[in-house]
């Protein structure tokens, strides 16, 4: 996998850290972190352009503002250290035993490919549905709050496809 996972993981803890010392995040910031953990996991099936350029944006509007939240709250130093931590993370070669966590899921469907979509605001588990209908794949709530949506490749593609529709920003 790339190092779009570990940075997330950086700029998620990154975020608690700040709460915790008081900053106020504000709700766009923290729905981006989270749609982009959403188009992470849709990498994984299939690594379309849109989906990639949509987690570029996205991480990297989180990042340019936590960053200089970080300096604020925390000082140069901190902010420094932080910054460090997402070089490494964007640099860090994945470990099999992470590769391997994501592989071996109890309750995926075999011979079929498949996709992990994490409900939220912006990705309403009826949006997601309706999405699924559409493009003639099943989708089943798992306990864990993701939509299960798995089917036949190219229609699942399709379906990643649709979703990263509807996650652009609206340009009204």
């Amino acid at each position: 996998m790339s190092s779009y996972e570990p940075r997330w993981k950086v700029l998620s803890d990154l975020l608690v850290e700040l709460r915790s010392k008081g900053a106020e995040i504000p709700p766009e910031v923290v729905r981006d972190l989270r749609l982009s953990r959403s188009l992470i996991e849709a990498m994984k099936v299939s690594p379309h352009e849109s989906v990639v350029a949509r987690l570029d944006e996205l991480l990297f509007n989180v990042e340019a503002y936590l960053l200089a939240e970080t300096e604020e709250v925390l000082g140069p130093e901190g902010a420094r250290e932080w910054s460090r931590r997402l070089e490494e993370a964007m640099t860090a070669q994945p470990t099999e035993a992470r590769e391997a966590e994501v592989r071996f899921r109890p309750g995926l469907p075999r011979g079929e490919h498949w996709v992990r979509v994490r409900i939220s605001e912006e990705l309403p588990r009826d949006l997601l549905e309706q999405l699924a209908t559409e493009e003639g794949v099943k989708a089943n709530l798992q306990p864990d709050g993701y939509l299960l949506v798995s089917g036949e490749r190219e229609k699942v593609r399709s379906f990643i496809r649709r979703l990263a529709e509807h996650a652009k920003p609206s340009s009204s």
